[in-house]
């Protein structure tokens, strides 16, 4: 005979607060944290008061935790080994409780949009921006999952790519400097974010991708997404600037893993790695020239500012 507890906290602290808690305590970069901060000194009249600045940190928070939130899905979905120095968490408890774990970290994020000290017009409008993005986010994640470049076209990769790239790290960038922005301003244009955020968060891409084409490397994370068919960067630049020669020799390679003899003599004889990078080096340049056109807010050349830093720390985040 079964016995009902009448205290059920333990439970849920061991089974889903503890190991959220462990998660979220894991090393990170918060490059969407600071963004939010960026977006709002890109079009403020006025610098932060303790209560913008709050406003601020929840908003921060939020996005922390349907990011990380997505990184346990990801890591199941993927079957990852790491993430951010230890074991993932479908791993260490399991992937119904890891599964579970993610899916309340979404919920619990957007409760946090109703501490913010705002009126019912700028909530409803975060809220349906977070909304969309999370949308977003996983219609890229279903093309960076299902879509195998061992079984689509030569052709297709490359534009498959760029939108996995914009769906799964761009939008949330794009929706970190537009929640920055409305707090803000209310009433702010964000094409321009929306814009920038795409480029921002497809950049990091590109060089995570790079980054994770390294031989060397004793991380499980090396040569994952090539292994499992994924559009990486590396495989876009083949399939789009080099020859069919090239494209296929590659294709035979990556089919050879986790044996790295074919691949590394592919990449030596062919130079392949530093011609990827200086395109999305030069791509990242790009994004640093259409900051000359300013921003509306008083205190946007410091935003600027911050976010240049943000620039130089995506160029080598992953190298």
């Amino acid at each position: 005979m079964s016995v009902v507890p009448t205290n059920i906290d333990p439970f849920i602290t061991k089974f889903l607060i503890g190991p959220v808690e462990e998660f979220l305590s894991r090393p990170k970069k918060d490059l969407r944290s600071e963004l939010v901060g960026i977006g709002y000194m890109l079009y403020a009249s006025q610098k932060p008061d303790p209560q913008v600045k709050e406003d601020l940190s929840i908003l921060s928070s939020m996005l922390e935790w349907i990011h990380d939130g997505s990184l346990i899905v990801d890591d199941i979905q993927d079957d990852s080994i790491q993430r951010r120095g230890n074991d993932c968490l479908h791993r260490l408890y399991g992937v119904p409780c890891a599964l579970n774990a993610a899916n309340w970290m979404y919920f619990e994020a957007l409760k946090k949009l109703n501490q913010l000290s705002l009126d019912e017009f700028q909530k409803i409008k975060m809220y349906e921006l977070t909304l969309e993005m999370m949308s977003l986010a996983h219609q890229g994640q279903a093309i960076d999952l299902m879509v195998s470049t061992h079984e689509v076209s030569r052709e297709e990769i490359y534009s498959l790519g760029i939108k996995s790239h914009d769906l799964k790290s761009g939008v949330i960038f794009a929706l970190a400097l537009k929640l920055g922005a409305l707090l803000a301003d209310p009433y702010a244009n964000l094409e321009r974010l929306s814009d920038l955020g795409l480029k921002l968060g497809a950049s990091l891409q590109r060089f995570d991708d790079l980054g994770n084409l390294n031989l060397d490397s004793n991380s499980p994370k090396s040569l994952e997404d090539l292994r499992l068919g994924r559009p990486t960067w590396p495989m876009m630049y083949v399939a789009r600037f080099r020859t069919e020669d090239d494209y296929v020799c590659f294709q035979m390679a990556i089919r050879e893993l986790p044996d790295q003899q074919k691949l590394e003599n592919f990449l030596i004889e062919t130079n392949i790695w530093a011609e990827a990078f200086a395109m999305a080096r030069s791509l990242h340049q790009n994004i640093d020239i259409s900051l000359q056109e300013p921003f509306p807010g008083t205190f946007q050349l410091e935003g600027v500012d911050l976010l240049k830093q943000i620039l130089k720390k995506v160029l080598h985040a992953y190298i």
